[in-house]
């Protein structure tokens, strides 16, 4: 066990130093690496109770309390995904229970060095009532973050969230199906370790996926192969001519008004603009107005058909990556830049780049080398 909890210890560490050292690192990121902190010290007491104390009692019954903030993490890190402006210290309650914990991990502690039969049989007590909210707990957050994964528009992202999310409900699962067990044939300390052993590599697990979204996901990490790309059909401009063009307005002025700006709010709250599937359907179900108003609200009002309207959008996304990554001075790839704002065919970007801004990417990037080298 001693193998898996350090080797769990060491990549969770090392983790933390690549995710904080990592240029691409949003705001949300922060809470991952509090995530990996909290799994590398779980780790980390482990690795320091299984070699230095000797008490069998100490060894199996000590769960330690921190386990109690990775469900709260993740779910905080889903809804700052889901709105940049919010604030994980307004639901600072979710770690009530880790607080709870602490207390109890203390008291036992104190317990056992002024009175060891005491001290046992408090932490008698405290295992047996944490084991299970350990378990109650790694089942909830996930649950309910299952039910917002949808909302998330970035594909690396919710495939992160979705991992880390079975991850920890497989941990909470494991030790549901051990304890249980034990309930009919008693305590046995071949299962235990066996159990213990699972749960930690899960936890491992955890560490690793972290690292292998957030690395495979920044722009110019990896460059695609062109063929398949240029193969791909201009979704934009194949499925544009099918969007419904009102014939007769049905509208008034303000009512058209109203659903447009039901349309930036909605999108600049949630993004949805980088879905690359996004249609006039979903994008109309997601405001809840009639797709033909909508359409005509963007058409007669906003005089510009639907693809036109999204994708100044996802230009708009792509002038601040661009500038942003050229501005840390690291390689700038059009291409996954494209992808990563929605668009499904590289000749639709470039096409709308140039339509929107007047220029294409690569003028773009030579207009800001040359204005860097102005500056200097």
């Amino acid at each position: 066990m001693l193998y898996v909890i350090s080797i769990g210890a060491f990549q969770a560490l090392i983790a933390v130093l690549l995710l904080w050292k990592n240029k691409f690192r949003n705001k949300a990121d922060a809470l991952l690496v509090v995530l990996l902190c909290c799994i590398a010290t779980h780790l980390g007491i482990k690795f320091y109770i299984y070699s230095f104390v000797e008490d069998l009692q100490i060894r199996t019954q000590m769960n330690t309390f921190i386990g109690f903030c990775y469900g709260p993490l993740a779910y905080l890190y889903v809804l700052k995904l889901l709105d940049d402006k919010f604030i994980p210290a307004t639901r600072m309650y979710l770690f009530i229970p880790f607080v709870l914990a602490a207390i109890g991990y203390l008291t036992v502690f104190c317990l056992l060095l002024a009175d060891v039969p005491v001290g046992h049989r408090a932490l008698q007590v405290y295992n047996d009532t944490s084991t299970w909210l350990f378990m109650a707990s790694g089942a909830f957050y996930p649950l309910i973050i299952f039910r917002k994964l949808r909302l998330i528009q970035a594909k690396g992202e919710r495939q992160l969230v979705l991992h880390i999310s079975v991850l920890m409900l497989a941990v909470a699962v494991t030790g549901a199906i051990f304890k249980t067990i034990s309930l009919f044939t008693g305590p046995s300390m071949e299962s235990m370790l066996l159990c213990r052993n699972i749960c930690y590599i899960l936890l491992s697990v955890i560490c690793i996926e972290i690292l292998r979204f957030k690395y495979a996901g920044i722009p110019g990490a990896r460059t695609p192969a062109p063929a398949p790309i240029l193969l791909l059909p201009d979704i934009e401009e194949v499925t544009e001519a099918e969007i419904p063009v009102p014939k007769k307005i049905q509208l008034a002025e303000t009512e058209h008004k109203k659903i447009l700006q039901k349309l930036d709010q909605h999108l600049a709250a949630t993004k949805l603009y980088l879905d690359p599937d996004l249609s006039l359907d979903k994008l109309s179900a997601a405001i809840g107005e009639s797709k033909y108003h909508v359409s005509e609200a963007l058409n007669v009002y906003a005089g510009k058909p639907f693809y036109q309207y999204i994708n100044e959008y996802r230009i708009s996304c792509a002038l601040e990556i661009m500038t942003a990554i050229y501005q840390k001075n690291l390689p700038v790839n059009i291409l996954m830049i494209a992808f990563e704002c929605g668009f499904k065919a590289k000749s639709s970007f470039n096409n709308y780049f140039k339509k929107i801004t007047g220029e294409t990417p690569s003028a773009y990037l030579s207009r800001l080398k040359t204005g860097a080298a102005a500056a200097c």
